[in-house]
């Protein structure tokens, strides 16, 4: 049996009281029961909100921030969407407000966004000195950071929750509150500008075997 990420989250959702429970008990004035929400949904805020931000103060900043607003909005939850797309909404637009102002932080992600289409492929070579690897490696992660700082704030985010925390493009929708076919024009673009930038990289491995 495959186990995606959503079916594990949705395991784990299951190991005790429902999210709507818990919901319940905090309003009712049991403070256990917001404790067990953060408790189920801290890690994968933070996990999110690091991916966006790439920085581990920011993230635990969001984080917290995230949590704190949910409980003081919760008696706002209505259960129109799940109550983790709801959360998981809130950290994304905490997120946006603290890259708002400042210059996109950046990681580079290596010589492959992923393993399928839409990722940006690098076809580089990986036999040569190791003080020659790392500079390449340096290099391609100079390029990478300047092809995601060039995309919009959207394209920013889409690619991240992709390419970061591997989310599915039905998810990424949910949470922005985007058309499905809009997440993936976005994304298409966003791997279209990666891949335009890291073009000069693409024949490095032709190269280095015809000087061989």
């Amino acid at each position: 049996m495959h186990v995606t990420m959503a079916n594990l989250r949705l395991l784990n959702r299951q190991d005790g009281p429902s999210d709507r429970e818990l919901i319940d008990q905090t309003l009712g004035g049991d403070q256990a029961g917001y404790a067990l929400i953060v408790s189920r949904y801290q890690k994968r805020i933070f996990r999110m909100a690091f991916a966006i931000v790439r920085n581990d103060s920011d993230a635990d900043t969001i984080t917290q921030d995230t949590l704190v607003t949910a409980y003081m909005n919760l008696a706002k939850f209505e259960g129109r969407s799940e109550f983790e797309t709801w959360l998981t909404r809130i950290a994304i637009n905490k997120s946006r407000d603290q890259l708002r102002g400042r210059r996109w932080r950046l990681i580079p992600i290596g010589q492959n966004g992923g393993g399928d289409d839409e990722s940006p492929e690098l076809d580089v070579a990986d036999e040569r000195p190791g003080a020659e690897q790392e500079l390449m490696a340096s290099q391609i992660g100079g390029a990478i950071e300047r092809a995601v700082d060039g995309l919009s704030a959207q394209q920013k985010i889409i690619f991240r929750l992709r390419h970061y925390e591997d989310m599915a493009l039905e998810e990424i929708a949910k949470i922005l509150d985007l058309a499905p076919g809009t997440v993936r024009a976005h994304l298409f673009r966003a791997v279209h500008k990666v891949r335009k930038e890291l073009q000069p990289w693409a024949g490095s491995k032709d190269a280095a075997e015809e000087t061989r």
